[in-house]
């Protein structure tokens, strides 16, 4: 099964939608380790409103090195950037897996702070409106007009486990072998 880095956005109406996709299908990037990564666009059956945003040139594995890391928080950033360029839409975020939280299961990551206040505990952007029905989370800033946005920090790696790191993963298992049954 993959896992796949990807941007996830719900918009309005259907048009708002199409309008989107053909904002983000075909989209390329040129990163910093000099690799170009091409972006395809497409509604999620059956959802008319939704779109994702991914791409065949990224791992489809999650992050299993420090590459892996590096290279999906700069796609990272350069798809809230066309993000930002983009037409209207309710709500996006890029995330692996990012479809799997959808708008209308925002409610579950409110977390209430001192009266009055709330924290949305998820990296993403809302139009104004979800932001004001959120109770205008703290922490979020201006992404562009009339949106805001929990500032994307990045993809983590973690040594451990991860495909890249043979030695530091045989010193785990002989030192924890009941932890590290892999």
């Amino acid at each position: 099964m993959a896992i796949v880095f990807e941007l996830w956005a719900e918009c309005a109406t259907e048009e708002e939608c199409e309008v989107l996709i053909k904002h983000f299908d075909g989209f390329t990037v040129d990163l910093l380790t000099r690799r170009t990564i091409s972006f395809h666009a497409g509604h999620p059956y059956p959802w008319k409103t939704s779109m994702t945003v991914s791409s065949r040139d990224l791992s489809n594995a999650g992050v299993r090195t420090l590459d892996d890391a590096i290279e999906t928080t700069e796609v990272g950033l350069q798809l809230y950037h066309h993000l930002k360029k983009g037409p209207p839409f309710r709500f996006a975020r890029a995330a692996w897996e990012a479809s799997l939280i959808p708008m209308a299961e925002l409610n579950k990551y409110v977390a209430p702070l001192l009266p009055g206040e709330c924290r949305l505990e998820l990296e993403c952007v809302l139009d104004d409106a979800l932001y004001k029905q959120f109770g205008s989370p703290k922490w979020f800033f201006p992404f562009r007009e009339g949106y805001w946005w929990n500032r994307y920090s990045g993809e983590q790696y973690k040594p451990l486990y991860s495909s890249d790191q043979a030695a530091l993963n045989k010193l785990g298992r002989s030192l924890f072998p009941e932890y590290f049954k892999y």
